[in-house]
């Protein structure tokens, strides 16, 4: 699977700031207000886990090149004048 680089983008922020920020903000109210938030902290850091692996495996489709095709043409031919 190929992401276009927009959504690509998307996630690589919401996993390398969003999520460890609401994570935080969860923990730290659950503390201050004596709640449990180990399902709830759990349950995005699973989703935050299988996004990250979705986003690896298009990080290293996208980043495969096809050395072997000839897409622009013979660089040997020489170009004439009049």
């Amino acid at each position: 699977m190929r992401m276009n680089n927009i959504i690509y983008d998307i996630f690589k922020w919401g996993l390398m700031i969003f999520i460890p920020a609401l994570i935080t903000l969860i923990g730290s109210l659950g503390q201050i207000y004596k709640f449990d938030t180990e399902v709830i902290i759990l349950t995005i850091s699973t989703f935050a886990t299988f996004i990250g692996a979705i986003t690896g495996i298009s990080n290293i489709n996208y980043n495969k090149v096809d050395y072997t095709s000839d897409t622009v043409g013979d660089d040997n031919e020489e170009e004439t004048t009049d």
